[in-house]
Formats: C-alpha cells, sequence, structure tokens
C-alpha cells in the first residue's frame, strides 16, 4: 500500500507521475516518482484544462517556487459526514505536462493488455 501525494488515500497501486523536484535535482537530474491515485490523477488534467492561478508558495507535487501555480481541487476523505472535504493544492506547468504523460503511459498500457 502506497499514500496518494495529493489526497494521503492509501491504495495498492498508485499512478507514477515523473516531477522534476528541485530539492534533488542534483541527485536525480532525470527527475523523480510521485504516486497519485486515479481519481487525483482525473482531477489534475481536468485542472489543467480550466488553469485557475493559485497563490500558494510552492508546487504540490515537485515543490518548486518561484513559478505560475494553478489550483487543484482535491477531495480528501474525513471520517464523518460529508466523508470527505475540499481542499486546494497547486500545480505547476511541469506537474501538468506530467500528468499528461501519465494518463498517456496509462492508456496504453491497458490498451496493450486488452490485445493479448
Amino acid at each position: 500500500m502506497a499514500d496518494c501525494e495529493l489526497c494521503g488515500v492509501a491504495r495498492p497501486t498508485l499512478c507514477p507521475v515523473k516531477v522534476n523536484d528541485p530539492r534533488v535535482k542534483l541527485a536525480y537530474p532525470t527527475g523523480t516518482w510521485r504516486g497519485i491515485n486515479e481519481e487525483c490523477l482525473e482531477i489534475c488534467l481536468e485542472a489543467n484544462l480550466n488553469r485557475v492561478p493559485s497563490n500558494a508558495k510552492k508546487c504540490d507535487l515537485c515543490s518548486i517556487k518561484n513559478v505560475p501555480l494553478f489550483q487543484v481541487k482535491i477531495q480528501v476523505p474525513i471520517f464523518q459526514e460529508p466523508y470527505h472535504r475540499e481542499v486546494n493544492k497547486a500545480l505547476c506547468e511541469s506537474c501538468f505536462e506530467a500528468c499528461k504523460d501519465t494518463k498517456k503511459r496509462r492508456v496504453a498500457e491497458k490498451e496493450e493488455v486488452h490485445h493479448h
């Protein structure tokens, strides 16, 4: 089980998103992997289309600062009614692109499984 980087929900499998974290750029120049669940991935893809600016200080996936950030409304589960609350997260352009790449890769994987 692993926890989603955006909502914290534990799932047996997550969607791997390759981001460029500036804090570890020297050790991992090609990027590092962050796991998000499929629901959060879909929300990120939709937020990429809408592009609502955010006044957050850093990206919630890669932690980059001083770049344009965009709002992503994530549903975080809680243990009382209404059983989730909406939390605003912020993503940068680079992480939106990484989410699009992940979605393309997952679609290709699912098509490959259906062909076998």
